[in-house]
């Protein structure tokens, strides 16, 4: 997994390239909630994103609630159409907005 994050006045984005897995949730998870500490709102652009699996999801949901107990909002970024029917599938689309391409 390769995590870029471009900071943009009062809100950052966290581009991912990679599967969102096992190896890869904590990385994920970690650099969300530090730049909540600092910003409104995280957009985490899942386009390059071709597989996500419950770990992933889980540290997703983790990163939610701690942007939820700031007050703050973390909206995902076009996502493959794989990884939107897993988000559907699993309900997670009713905890983050999604921009779709």
């Amino acid at each position: 997994m390769e995590i870029t994050t471009q900071l943009d006045g009062k809100s950052a984005v966290v581009i991912l390239n990679g599967d969102l897995d096992v190896n890869s949730s904590a990385a994920v998870e970690d650099t969300v909630k530090k730049l909540l500490g600092d910003k409104d709102g995280i957009i985490i652009d899942i386009a390059g994103v071709p597989f996500a699996d419950s770990s992933g999801l889980g540290g997703l949901i983790s990163a939610y609630k701690k942007a939820k107990e700031l007050g703050k909002e973390i909206r995902l970024r076009h996502p493959t159409p794989v990884v939107l029917e897993i988000l559907t599938i699993t309900r997670m689309r009713r905890f983050f907005p999604i921009d779709e391409a």
